[in-house]
């Protein structure tokens, strides 16, 4: 898979977020056999460049994500360089798209490793393939991160998710929504990890305001036809339906569930409304109500200059994807940690990300060094015309984890 934009030139009246000398290593996947190595020369840190092995699912079901994190992470990484790069040299970056397959991400990861020994892993989108990835980067003692919504169970001392947790996405999304539309609520999701454990936390914020689930279904990635789901949803007679379906699959449910007469009269929300399913779904997601951390009508001046820079790059006048926003974020992090540490040493940067107080795009980003759960502001929005208006600023939605991944 080409990476297109690797070494993208942007062109334009403000201070560039553009290429100052990068270089991004392309590679196509190939098995890897052997034993698992670990990552960059630490005392080299000052004469190597730093690299970044990125993961993400540009093609297959969950590619509407893994381009919009490419996206992000691509601004960052021009954004960084542009400012000097890391220990005064430009980042490399080495991409594989995993295909949203666990297989297949395995192999990448052992690779960066490996072959190119990256000193950092960015990715990847589902949660059984950055678990895959996330293993063997712990097996060799390489940092990493992701940067969507996760419901990961995995504690590692270099493990630094960047994803909101199903708490901090569903926390004042559901209440909001029983007030609206009523206490019945149907969930749907996709068949792994993440859809099943968001509707876990859901289920039990729907009781706490007085609510009840009056179904549940679940259908694989890469699903076409759901109007079983959907029938099974309809004959439950639910006031709203919460939806955990992602990727390709999220503009099949919503716009079949529209054909079907399901969403008629019926509120909806979850992950399926997300920002990047709305240039296909476009007016059956206007008026609905969505939880985000990152959304390009957050005012800020930050936020401004990379929503300024992202529609020149990218060309487009459509919502910015919170996974976007993220992996903005979540890269110019890192960096900062790695510069802080002066090396590239893991146990020296995870020390930084732990106690790194970054301020991102729409607010103070930081991590709780014990748990290594991300602490950053949340935003209630109703979504007109593509945009997703923020009605209410919710400030840092706790989600303390009794795990001690230190």
């Amino acid at each position: 898979m080409v990476h297109k934009n690797a070494e993208r030139r942007l062109t334009g009246p403000r201070r560039r977020l553009a290429v100052a000398g990068g270089t991004a290593v392309l590679l196509a996947l190939s098995a890897c056999g052997g034993s698992v190595g670990g990552g960059g020369d630490t005392a080299a840190a000052d004469q190597e460049p730093l690299k970044i092995g990125f993961l993400a699912p540009i093609t297959g079901p969950a590619a509407p994500e893994g381009i919009a994190m490419q996206q992000g992470f691509d601004l960052a990484i021009e954004d960084i360089n542009a400012d000097g790069g890391v220990f005064g040299q430009p980042v490399e970056v080495v991409f594989i798209d995993d295909q949203a397959d666990p297989a297949t991400a395995t192999q990448a990861a052992q690779r960066m490793v490996q072959q190119e020994q990256v000193d950092y892993i960015f990715g990847t989108i589902t949660d059984d393939t950055t678990i895959a990835a996330a293993n063997v980067a712990a097996q060799a003692g390489v940092p990493m991160s992701q940067a969507i919504a996760t419901a990961l169970d995995f504690c590692s001392p270099h493990f630094w998710p960047f994803g909101e947790t199903p708490t901090q996405l569903l926390t004042d999304l559901v209440p909001q929504m029983v007030e609206q539309f009523g206490p019945n609520v149907a969930l749907v999701g996709n068949d792994y990890v993440f859809p099943r454990t968001y509707h876990e936390v859901a289920r039990q914020l729907v009781e706490e305001a007085g609510g009840t689930v009056v179904a549940e279904e679940y259908s694989p990635l890469g699903t076409s036809d759901w109007q079983p789901v959907i029938t099974k949803l309809a004959d439950s007679d639910p006031d709203w339906i919460l939806s955990a379906v992602v990727g390709g699959d999220a503009v099949s449910f919503v716009k079949q569930a529209d054909q079907f007469g399901l969403l008629e009269g019926r509120g909806l929300t979850g992950v399926s409304v997300d920002q990047q399913f709305y240039p296909a779904l476009g007016e059956l997601l206007d008026g609905r109500t969505q939880t985000v951390r990152y959304g390009d009508q957050v005012q800020t001046e930050a936020n401004a200059a990379f929503v300024e820079a992202y529609q020149e790059a990218y060309d487009t006048q459509a919502p910015i994807s919170g996974v976007a926003g993220n992996a903005y974020v979540g890269m110019r992090f890192i960096a900062e940690a790695f510069e802080r540490a002066g090396s590239k040493d893991a146990d020296a940067v995870s020390e930084q990300m732990g106690r790194l107080e970054y301020e991102g795009l729409t607010g103070t980003v930081r991590f709780d060094a014990t748990d290594h759960v991300i602490e950053a502001p949340m935003f209630l929005t109703t979504i007109d015309g593509g945009a997703y208006t923020v009605e209410e600023e919710l400030g840092v939605v706790p989600d303390e984890q009794t795990k001690d991944c230190a």
